[in-house]
């Protein structure tokens, strides 16, 4: 009976982590630069987390492409979205800004635009309008909670950055150090470098899908790993711009790592 009751009350909690991330809640479809027709479909999550697919309906091959930024609340009733297309190796393809409104439980398409990331040509979206239901083509939800039993060997992403005209980016590395535990080690370079690895013997402890880390370098940065089936956002929880100490000014851990090795 007692076995019984642990698998009814994990059955629960398994039905509700599901429910909680099964359906986004926004999704819209238009045009991009008037001629291109385009769907977007994306959802919420902890800590401001967003993410969901970018699909292109007459492209030649069309499939769904991964996008994940973040959700900046702003003047009400209006809302940002800032998001990041990304490619299966972690190449930042597009950025997305897009702005709706939330009235009543309706939601409504204010304005977008998708923006090169290499040529810095900007796309506006028009005609935009909600599409009611999950599209077909939205499968799985990008912020199912990864099992801690699942998380990637190796993570990066890469972007072009206009001022160094090069592509740029990050990498972290994350390995098995017992029960629930990781050590990591993490190099960012979106402008200037921020490196750091875990303290021998004082592995990161998951919680869930994810771990707080403070005093990396055995200085004031703290950080959020926060793990998805295909992705994992880094955060600056402690540090901030006081950190100069740990890394070059203004550098952090801060990004969308996209998982390359399981």
């Amino acid at each position: 009976m007692k076995k019984l009751l642990l698998s009814l009350m994990a059955l629960m909690l398994a039905l509700q982590a599901k429910a909680q991330y099964e359906e986004p809640p926004y999704y819209f479809k238009g045009m991009l630069n008037g001629k291109i027709e385009v769907e977007i479909a994306f959802e919420i999550g902890p800590h401001g987390i967003t993410a969901g697919y970018i699909y292109y309906p007459k492209a030649k091959t069309p499939a769904p492409i991964l996008i994940v930024g973040s959700y900046m609340p702003d003047d009400d009733p209006y809302n940002m979205v800032y998001l990041r297309e990304f490619q299966a190796d972690g190449t930042v393809t597009g950025i997305l800004q897009l702005r709706y409104s939330e009235v009543e439980g309706d939601y409504e398409f204010v304005s977008g635009q998708w923006t090169n990331p290499k040529t810095g040509a900007e796309l506006p979206m028009s005609r935009m309008r909600s599409m009611f239901r999950k599209p077909d083509w939205y499968a799985v939800s990008p912020l199912t909670p990864e099992d801690p039993s699942r998380i990637g060997r190796e993570y990066s992403y890469t972007f072009w950055n206009p001022n160094y005209k090069a592509m740029m980016g990050g990498a972290a590395s994350f390995r098995a150090a017992g029960k629930n535990k990781l050590a990591f080690s993490i190099s960012n370079c979106p402008q200037n470098i921020a490196e750091g690895d875990s303290e021998k013997g004082r592995p990161a402890v998951l919680s869930g899908n994810e771990f707080e880390y403070l005093n990396v370098n055995e200085c004031n940065y703290g950080f959020r790993a926060s793990f998805f089936p295909r992705f994992v956002v880094l955060e600056t929880i402690a540090g901030g711009e006081k950190m100069h100490g740990c890394f070059g000014l203004g550098a952090s851990f801060d990004g969308v790592y996209i998982k390359v090795k399981n």
